[in-house]
């Protein structure tokens, strides 16, 4: 089995549908598959059905997850990274597998599974646009990505080959919740990777939507990760921080037409101001693995 699944997840939009499809990716011939779980009540329930799992009973983010899938096997030479909200149908991603992860690929390359739009590597203003939430009433507004540009596709079922990932160094851990995937891509674009997307691959993407019930935690930490991915991408600390600050205000425009509980989504946007202004210093937390 040379093609290592890991499935991050707090429970997907169900616990059933995180056992699915962990079932359908082993059952294909070349994959082993694990789910990484955070959540210690998925925990309790993929012990109780003996689905192959780990767990640092930590919630630490994306890329800490994959880290840790990452590391249950040596062997693999593609790593496949299937959210929790991704069904597929097995005979037609067997064919997927075997079509895209040949053994004459590219050895640092990037496979696209989910047929998502392109999208450009986010730019200051699009960092802005996010976290402002501007970016729900200007989105059709965008230009498709400048052909001349690095865009990307969802991570939400993608390849990397081995090569790559380890060249990487994985993913940067320090984005916790977002900009993860643009960080990644970036930094494998540097090296020379080569970026293809899979057709007909059988994958269908559900799209979770967030209810907003963990917004007052939750948003610090995608805050907290838009502010150091562009700590990253340059333009100094001050600059960084007034854009976000900036976002944040204008956010609190929106508070009331949000699904999220007004109190919380308020208090999680000045507990991000705060996570913003001491980013050098503290890291937020995600909601706790034993509440979840």
């Amino acid at each position: 089995m040379d093609v290592l699944a890991v499935i991050p997840s707090i429970g997907g939009p169900d616990f059933g549908s995180v056992i699915d499809l962990q079932y359908k990716l082993q059952s294909i011939e070349r994959i082993s598959c694990v789910v990484v779980s955070n959540s210690h009540k998925l925990t309790k329930i993929l012990n109780e059905q003996s689905v192959p799992f780990i767990t640092d009973e930590r919630n630490g983010g994306f890329g800490r997850s994959i880290g840790i899938g990452a590391s249950t096997r040596d062997d693999w030479r593609w790593l496949l990274i299937v959210n929790d909200d991704i069904s597929i149908t097995a005979e037609f991603f067997s064919d997927a597998i075997e079509q895209y992860l040949s053994q004459n690929a590219e050895p640092l390359e990037i496979v696209y599974f989910d047929e998502d739009k392109p999208r450009s590597v986010p730019a200051r203003l699009d960092v802005f646009l996010q976290v402002s939430l501007l970016g729900k009433i200007f989105s059709k507004l965008r230009k498709s990505p400048d052909k001349a540009g690095l865009s990307y596709r969802s991570f939400s079922c993608v390849a990397i080959s081995r090569d790559l990932y380890d060249l990487c160094q994985g993913f940067d851990e320090e984005l916790l919740f977002t900009y993860e995937d643009a960080d990644f891509v970036t930094r494998a674009s540097q090296l020379g990777a080569v970026q293809r997307v899979a057709h007909a691959s059988g994958v269908r993407h559900y799209h979770s939507v967030s209810s907003g019930k963990h917004v007052d935690t939750v948003l610090p930490v995608a805050t907290y990760s838009a502010a150091r991915y562009l700590d990253k991408i340059g333009g100094g600390t001050l600059s960084t921080s007034a854009i976000v600050l900036m976002a944040l205000i204008v956010r609190l425009l929106f508070v009331p037409a949000t699904r999220a509980a007004k109190w919380k989504h308020v208090r999680g946007i000045g507990r991000s101001a705060v996570s913003v202004l001491r980013r050098s210093s503290v890291r937020p937390d995600l909601p706790a693995y034993d509440t979840l």
